[in-house]
């Protein structure tokens, strides 16, 4: 079973694929070329092209035509193949599930934390490298702590002594996966917004402009990875604890 802050979403085309990923924040997807049996080769193709940042692993059967199929989607940066009865135990499935989200950003983020976090403990540091990895999948400081095994006032005693805070950690990680999915063709802040869990769409833009003085036109044009990533660790390092619990339900 996936661990309890994922979600799976079934899709049978890729026309309906494509409206998960244009409707969610999507940490992988798992796709059998079989499925697209008489659809145009390119559907799988333009996928993977589209959204270069979602990871994608084919779970098919060993037959010529699949085979034919994992070659060139190869091409375009699949790595990842498990095939049906051969190597498909489980266990070893879903921690390539667990493990194949390695978004790029996340992990330069985590390390310019590398820090801070090697002085908290385990169980908190786990949490937050999942709320950096998936943040779509973390709503609030409650389920942050819920993932570290524990309530939100021992959570915040963790983080308060390294200048840490909960609500400054998901509004960071909300604006990293940002600056990816701003990036995809044709995507708008609102349907970004809606993904991370925004009500309000400027609210998103709002706190992008607080953190980092851009624009997300800055982000799509001028800003690079390397930079953007430190002017967020910047402003979170240098935040102040706050004096007193957060709300732990408080939206961010």
């Amino acid at each position: 079973m996936l661990r309890e802050q994922h979600s799976l979403s079934a899709a049978g085309s890729a026309a309906e694929l494509h409206a998960v990923l244009r409707s969610s924040d999507v940490d992988v997807m798992v796709v059998d070329p079989a499925m697209h049996e008489g659809q145009s080769d390119a559907s799988l193709d333009a996928l993977l092209t589209a959204y270069p940042q979602v990871p994608a692993i084919v779970y098919t059967a060993l037959t010529p035509e699949a085979m034919r199929q994992v070659v060139r989607l190869a091409r375009l940066g699949l790595q990842h193949v498990v095939l049906n009865r051969f190597d498909d135990e489980p266990s070893r499935f879903l921690d390539l599930i667990e493990r194949a989200p390695a978004h790029p950003l996340a992990e330069a983020m985590l390390q310019e934390l590398a820090v801070p976090l090697r002085a908290l403990p385990v169980i908190v540091t786990r949490a937050i490298e999942q709320l950096f990895r998936s943040p779509a999948r973390v709503k609030n400081a409650q389920e942050l702590a819920n993932l570290a095994g524990m309530i939100p006032r021992t959570l915040y005693r963790h983080l308060m002594p390294v200048g840490l805070q909960p609500r400054q950690l998901l509004i960071c990680a909300r604006l990293l996966r940002t600056y990816t999915l701003v990036r995809e063709p044709g995507v708008r802040m609102k349907e970004i917004a809606l993904k991370l869990g925004y009500a309000d769409p400027d609210h998103l833009t709002e706190q992008l402009r607080e953190w980092t003085g851009c624009s997300p036109r800055d982000l799509r044009s001028t800003l690079t990875p390397d930079r953007f990533v430190r002017m967020l660790a910047s402003h979170l390092l240098r935040s102040n604890a706050e004096h007193g619990v957060e709300d732990a339900a408080e939206p961010v």
